[in-house]
């Protein structure tokens, strides 16, 4: 009776993330065969497999993405077609799959059902999970991927059994098919074994065997798989780069290091804002620290908020995904190239306000975990202790060579799971769970609005071929410009957009700009701003001649 009473539990809240998620997708509407932000790189070797039966890869990126391109033209030959729209499709599937599996690794840890759906309640919502879900970037995929193989590296240290440390290798190389980090959950995790077994019942043995699996797959793919693909051409050489800055410029590393751990614990604590009000009872107990400590950790704060205004680098630090007040990046040339204000923003005082709120959170969850860690559960301590290792090991791999808020999906969920064994309802529960319903309304509104003007762009790229209007004359953003027109000689000048434009007499647009003038615009609303009627802008070179 319990078994079952437990099971229709799981099944009602898998079935209420589903519901929400399929809520939302028709929210947004994801609808619209257009590239976004990097997944045009990703699906054009979808494209090829699919319509010529060969993979061919274009331009250059880091990610492995071999396991994505054939989960990708799985959904395409399902479908029958190549379709940026079906793409989609394939990514918001596996959103929430992660967050099923969120929730069973949350349930496994014997952390409540109302927590649990609570807790994969704020992943789905979270803005950069959200919104990434929404395209054909390696980020979500790889983050379900990653939480596959931690759900069987927690039956592991559950079970001890065999099987589940096969399963959690073989996830571990899946995700590195996606993105190369994947791969460090495997000597990872014989390192921890290790130091947990303190050397004994075979763990050297253990850790030898997942550090040789991981380095023999690492270089198997990186020496035989790709060159035999023919794809070694289009790979950034991240493990090199890295190499290089850490034995030539060790003082810079270190540096780059401390501004990325900076940037992340401020980005975990904007992220972490919902969850404030789930432990406000803990949160409480801190405010009891002396008149030093607390003035201690506020002046702490104030100073790195001077530091950052001093760089030049406030929240949202020009991260890929969250940028002023919305999110997707604005890959057109007047808001990107120029920087001509022709998208509507917050004031900078306010992202300061945020910014330095962003600390407090931080500092105030991190002492939360740190003070309360003695509650944790056995299965708890040894499952999070792992999860905090292996994020500080991660991290720092995953970006090697640049800092995007979209390489914090992972640790975003691993703190969300340090967190989720504090929650607490109070009697009116409600009012706990408005700072989610905000966040979760902000990141829906904001990916509406994101969905609504590249749809409005692809419109404007369309007008623009029906006036036999070729790619190569025009400036039509990152994207078109680069899935239509990539070539490897481009030529960067000043005022012009780094990538691949080969004459810019027409450009689509946010808004004006200097020595152009409007030949069409396209409506479209922005649901974040209350619904505001904004226009995609076709302009053309005053100086050129006039179309019919």
């Amino acid at each position: 009776m319990i078994a079952s009473n437990t099971t229709r539990v799981k099944t009602k809240e898998i079935i209420i993330l589903t519901l929400v998620w399929g809520v939302a997708i028709c929210l947004v509407n994801p609808i619209g065969d257009f590239p976004l932000n990097d997944d045009w790189q990703y699906a054009y070797p979808v494209m090829k497999l699919v319509e010529e039966g060969r993979l061919e890869m274009q331009g250059f990126f880091a990610p492995n993405i071999i396991l994505q391109v054939g989960w990708g033209a799985l959904w395409c030959w399902i479908w029958g077609a190549f379709s940026f729209t079906v793409l989609r499709f394939s990514t918001l599937t596996l959103a929430i799959i992660g967050s099923w599996l969120f929730f069973s690794i949350s349930r496994r840890l014997h952390i409540p059902s109302k927590t649990s759906l609570t807790g994969a309640l704020l992943l789905l919502s979270s803005p950069l999970f959200f919104n990434l879900s929404f395209s054909f970037m390696t980020d979500v995929p790889f983050l379900v991927v990653m939480l596959a193989s931690l759900f069987a590296v927690l039956l592991y240290l559950q079970e001890s059994r065999l099987k589940w440390l096969i399963i959690a290798c073989l996830l571990s190389i899946g995700s590195f098919l996606i993105r190369q980090p994947g791969i460090l959950l495997m000597p990872i995790l014989g390192i921890w074994i290790c130091l947990e077994k303190k050397g004994k019942e075979g763990s050297v043995k253990t850790f030898l065997l997942l550090t040789f699996l991981g380095v023999g797959v690492y270089f198997g793919y990186e020496k035989l798989v790709k060159p035999l693909i023919g794809i070694s051409d289009h790979f950034v050489p991240v493990s090199g780069l890295y190499l290089d800055t850490v034995l030539e410029k060790p003082l810079s590393f270190v540096k780059e290091l401390f501004k990325k751990f900076v940037k992340t614990w401020i980005y975990l604590g904007f992220f972490g804002l919902p969850i404030l009000p789930f432990v406000w009872d803990r949160v409480r107990k801190i405010a009891n620290l002396s008149f030093w400590q607390l003035s201690g950790i506020f002046i702490a704060n104030v100073v790195l908020l001077f530091y950052l205004h001093s760089t030049g680098k406030i929240f949202p630090f020009g991260g890929n995904i969250l940028y002023n007040w919305g999110l997707g990046p604005e890959l057109l040339v007047d808001v990107y190239t120029l920087q001509i204000p022709n998208t509507p923003q917050v004031p900078y005082n306010l992202l300061y306000a945020l910014n330095f709120l962003s600390q407090l959170s931080a500092s105030i969850l991190c002492m939360v975990i740190w003070k309360n860690r003695g509650t944790y559960s056995f299965i708890q301590k040894r499952f999070f202790s792992f999860l905090v290792f292996f994020s500080l090991l991660y991290l720092p791999a995953m970006s090697i060579t640049s800092f995007f808020d979209r390489y914090l999906l992972l640790p975003i969920a691993v703190f969300f799971c340090l967190l989720m064994p504090f929650f607490r309802y109070p009697k009116q529960v409600f009012v706990t769970y408005i700072p989610m319903i905000a966040m979760g309304l902000f990141s829906l509104l904001a990916t509406h609005d994101y969905l609504s003007w590249n749809r409005a762009k692809h419109d404007a790229f369309l007008w623009l071929q029906e006036k036999e209007v070729t790619i190569t004359q025009m400036d039509a953003g990152f994207e078109y410009n680069g899935f239509y027109n990539y070539h490897t000689d481009k030529k960067v000048a000043e005022g012009k957009s780094f990538w691949w434009v080969t004459d810019d007499t027409w450009v689509i647009s946010f808004g004006p700009i200097p020595d152009y003038h409007t030949a069409h615009t396209i409506g479209y609303h922005r649901w974040l701003w209350a619904g505001k009627k904004d226009y995609i802008h076709i302009l053309q070179k005053t100086n050129a001649t006039n179309i019919k």
